[in-house]
């Protein structure tokens, strides 16, 4: 077997800027996902763990113990690896099985918040942010990929609320609405629902100020968030 790289290497470019990321199948027909780097190429299982192993978080899951420091370690790394693929299926457009793979890394991460040693849970509070902002993307890319750009819309409403609270979890709650990914999610929100007319806006209105004189909340809710879509 000729283990040289460099013919594969060449037919697979790396590209700066951009995730380079393709699926494959192997001689045996399992499904690969393959993300060029500067130096290489790395190579990923399509299901469970992405270096094929065991899976740490499974384990852990069903253990129901506290985590100690190394059970921790190993479970970051698997996150690690997960989040990667994520963003690669994502590159591949591939939405579900990104977002399948992010739901995971928010589950790891909330399960080291929950059960693990206080320096851990630190680290997984601060870490919270970024993998809400991942699952975020990955569940708006899901419905744009079903053309609901409305139920993506929604999800970006959910997950900036979601992230407003991890914000003020560590306390950079004040400077939310500057924050990049805050920025972006909310320019990509605009962008998925057309804006509607200014007459239609002011029915809108006028019926959201009619439901809450009358006391019908539940109306004025919905009311609301389709305002808040707009």
């Amino acid at each position: 077997m000729d283990a040289d790289l460099t013919n594969l290497l060449r037919s697979f470019a790396f590209e700066p800027g951009r995730v380079n990321a393709r699926l494959l199948r192997s001689a045996d027909g399992r499904e690969l996902l393959q993300v060029r780097v500067e130096l290489g190429v790395l190579q990923m299982e399509c299901t469970g763990r992405p270096d094929g192993g065991a899976s740490v978080l499974e384990g852990l899951q069903a253990a129901g113990m506290p985590l100690g420091s190394l059970q921790t370690a190993a479970l970051r790394l698997e996150l690690v690896q997960l989040q990667q693929r994520a963003v690669a299926f994502l590159a591949v457009a591939d939405a579900a099985r990104a977002l399948r793979d992010a739901d995971a890394v928010l589950t790891g991460t909330e399960l080291i918040v929950r059960r693990g040693l206080p320096l851990d849970r630190e680290w997984a509070e601060s870490a919270r942010f970024s993998v809400l902002v991942l699952r975020t993307r990955c569940a708006v890319a899901a419905w744009s990929a079903a053309g609901q750009p409305r139920e993506a819309a929604r999800a970006i409403e959910s997950g900036l609320q979601d992230l407003r609270e991890a914000a003020e979890r560590v306390g950079i709650a004040e400077g939310f609405e500057a924050l990049g990914d805050v920025i972006a999610l909310r320019s990509l929100r605009d962008s998925l629902v057309p804006q509607l007319p200014p007459a239609q806006r002011a029915e809108l209105e006028a019926r959201l100020r009619a439901a809450i004189v009358a006391e019908n909340y539940e109306l004025a809710a919905i009311l609301r968030d389709e305002l808040r879509l707009l």
